[in-house]
């Protein structure tokens, strides 16, 4: 075999295994990406405590906006997250992080199955009850949606905390991150009680834990994504 032969048969993977490498920075930015344009979609945000006639008047005329706001939150957003935690979980295969990194990913990964099964119950929540004007199984379904979305925070505080502990005890992912995981660990579990409990004082916590969620999770897929482009040399 040629040397140009060898380099032609060479360049193919060597691109694949870039462009693998380069996956959890796209899925980061992605992240925050697709939450960000959920917001602006122009879907309806009734309190975590509205009542069926209030879910059913929110959502009423908004069937396009609110089912974008779940695929772009609870889908897209939620793919990306399992891309970086198991970016996370195989950048952490090595002594003193493979525990605490493999907690991440399952934490992170349930997570994003519960934000799927909300991307359902809300698809159904806009062209069920709300379309029908069934006032009952709208509170019903609308109240299951919170409490699925304060038991995703639980889930996602699990996740920071053991991402920071990867962070702390190897050179996973930069020590930086570690401030911020555990603060978006308390925020969420303030945030994540509010919606289990239905209660809006607690609730309203999630303009900050949304916000440090954003930050770490994006961090999190750009440090990982650039650490493995840019290894290190000793």
């Amino acid at each position: 075999m040629t040397v140009t032969s060898q380099m032609t048969t060479r360049h193919p993977v060597g691109t694949q295994h870039r462009a693998a490498r380069s996956l959890p920075v796209v899925a980061g930015i992605g992240y925050s990406v697709a939450w960000i344009i959920s917001l602006l979609v122009g879907a309806p945000n009734p309190s975590v405590a509205a009542r069926g006639s209030q879910v059913v008047a929110a959502f009423a005329g908004h069937g396009g906006p609110a089912v974008a706001m779940f695929v772009l939150a609870e889908g897209v957003a939620a793919a990306a997250l399992a891309v970086v935690v198991i970016a996370a979980a195989r950048a952490a295969r090595r002594p003193g992080a493979r525990l605490a990194g493999l907690t991440g990913a399952t934490f992170g990964i349930a997570a994003a199955v519960v934000s799927w099964a909300e991307l359902a119950l809300g698809t159904w929540l806009v062209y069920g009850p709300v379309a029908g004007r069934r006032t009952a199984s709208a509170e019903t379904a609308y109240q299951a949606l919170m409490r699925l979305d304060g038991a995703k925070m639980f889930l996602l505080a699990a996740m920071a905390v053991a991402l920071s502990v990867a962070a702390l005890t190897a050179r996973v992912l930069p020590r930086w991150l570690a401030p911020l995981g555990f603060a978006l660990a308390a925020s969420l579990a303030v945030s994540g009680l509010g919606y289990v409990l239905l209660a809006p004082g607690l609730a309203a916590a999630v303009y900050v834990s949304g916000v440090l969620l954003l930050a770490f999770v994006t961090s999190t897929g750009v440090t990982l994504g650039t650490a493995r482009l840019n290894p290190r040399r000793p």
